[in-house]
């Protein structure tokens, strides 16, 4: 009797020991296989979201980001710690007042970082190449209404005050792709349109306690309380 019972105790704790590995790989059996996290995050999603990106374009884009990003990572790989060392050499020179040393570096630094520049021009034309005409004046036009939403946060547009500023920033995207431009010519003609966009809008779509608030210069934040916790909990 006593054997038949040391036996049952025996076989119970070898249960109890085999639960958690029984559960454990039955959990492991029914886990699906990973994938890797999607790049079409932040400024992509919104892209992806606002120019209504088609199942093949997003993977499409969602490659060329990974493209981009690979990129990125090469060049500070190949030339972060040349860029870093560059970047102390100026610094020094400068201290030490040694102007052609100061210059060398300067040429230096500069001359590397046309290599990352380019990579960032390049990636972000195949990006934007994924494109069709009108998703990206569609984008472009996005981009200037949500740069004029910041500057007009603080006057509660309404919701047809909004629309109104979105056609008028899709009307307008083209004149002011400039902007981003070298050219100096067409930075100054987009500037001019950037400012001819905000008129229209300050005249014909804000009200005139809009155009008040607006030019009122926006209330200071409260500075934290810097008072040390025992301090806090004394009071």
């Amino acid at each position: 009797m006593k054997r038949v019972m040391w036996l049952l105790l025996g076989l119970a704790v070898v249960v109890l020991a085999a639960s958690p590995i029984l559960a454990a790989e039955k959990a492991a059996k029914g886990k699906k296989p990973g994938r890797d996290a999607s790049a079409l995050r932040g400024e992509y999603a919104i892209m992806a979201s606002q120019c209504e990106l088609t199942d093949q374009q997003k993977a499409d884009l969602e490659a060329k980001v990974k493209a981009r990003v690979e990129a990125q990572k090469a060049w500070m790989e190949a030339n972060g710690d040349k860029a870093s060392a560059l970047r102390e050499a100026y610094k020094k020179a400068r201290e030490a007042k040694d102007e052609d040393a100061a210059k060398k570096a300067r040429d230096d630094l500069k001359a590397l970082e046309e290599g990352r520049s380019k990579i960032e021009t390049d990636t972000m034309a195949a990006i934007l190449a994924v494109l069709t005409p009108e998703q990206k004046a569609k984008w472009e036009g996005f981009r200037v209404y949500r740069t004029l939403m910041g500057r007009y946060k603080r006057t509660d547009l309404a919701e047809e005050q909004q629309t109104k500023i979105r056609d008028l920033a899709a009307a307008a995207a083209g004149d002011l792709a400039g902007l981003r431009s070298e050219d100096k010519d067409a930075r100054n003609k987009a500037r001019e349109a950037d400012k001819k966009l905000r008129q229209t809008i300050e005249e014909n779509v804000l009200t005139a306690a809009q155009r008040e608030t607006l030019q009122k210069k926006p209330e200071p934040k409260p500075k934290p309380d810097k008072k040390p916790a025992k301090e806090k909990a004394a009071k």
